[in-house]
């Protein structure tokens, strides 16, 4: 697949920046300007790519009625849905329902979704690659400078009153593999709770494979670092094979 794209002129001949996440970073943190008028340097932004994302992922999340995109979020944060909190900016991998917009980009296609309080959920989609969209973008960049039709700023809106805070919150899917034994859901949770993580739901298609075998973790909303240290503790236990796949989910819990 990844030579398709390349082929086409979806990715670049180094796909680093691609898989890694690091495209849809730069572009995250533009967005995050232009939408809360404060920089967001690049190298704070928490990037998670595709990497370890496998067929297993993609069976799990068709099961769940979901897909999985690489998304990058900016969001401010809120305790009771008032989003006046602090600004979270991050790039990751997302479980993401079909019936969602951001499920409808597909090939070269990209999505921006815009969540405000009087206008509610507004979309922007379009080609976010190949020669022909780059080109066009490129060139109309070129004639508005040689026209003198750029704005003055670029970035009107600026805020010094919003903090960062990258530790951001979600739901989040946590795949583990493991070799089959007695009490493992039983340790999961135990170290769950050690962490402050309440388990939502928990899926396991029937083990064909005893040695090698996987389950998934659904969490309720919390922090990215409770996720992540719950995952380093299972990776220390001796069922565990690797250390667990886990991102954040769009959720309606």
């Amino acid at each position: 697949v990844l030579k398709e794209a390349q082929d086409l002129g979806f990715a670049e001949a180094d796909p680093t920046a691609d898989v890694a996440g690091h495209d849809v970073r730069a572009k995250i943190a533009i967005l995050a300007k232009l939408a809360f008028g404060i920089t967001v340097p690049i190298d704070t932004i928490p990037c998670m790519g595709i990497t370890d994302i496998s067929v297993v992922d993609f069976a799990y999340a068709k099961s769940m009625g979901c897909t999985i995109k690489l998304v990058g979020t900016a969001v401010r944060q809120s305790e009771f849905g008032e989003h006046d909190g602090a600004l979270s900016v991050y790039v990751s991998p997302k479980l993401v329902p079909l019936n969602h917009l951001l499920a409808s980009a597909t090939g070269c296609g990209n999505a921006v979704a815009v969540d405000s309080s009087n206008l509610g959920t507004a979309s922007f989609t379009g080609p976010g690659a190949g020669r022909y969209a780059t080109a066009n973008s490129v060139v109309a960049d070129a004639m508005r400078v040689v026209n003198g039709t750029c704005p003055s700023s670029p970035f009107p809106m600026l805020s010094n009153s919003i903090d960062v805070d990258n530790d951001f919150v979600s739901a989040f899917y946590i795949r583990i593999s493991f070799q089959d034994g007695l009490g493992i859901i039983r340790s999961v949770g135990d170290l769950a709770e050690t962490q402050g993580v309440s388990i939502h739901s928990i899926l396991q298609q029937p083990i064909t494979d005893r040695m090698a075998a996987d389950t998934v973790v659904t969490t309720e909303a919390c922090k990215y670092s409770q996720v992540k240290a719950l995952c380093e503790l299972i990776e220390k236990e001796e069922y565990a094979l690797s250390a667990p796949v886990f991102f954040p989910m769009i959720s309606d819990y």
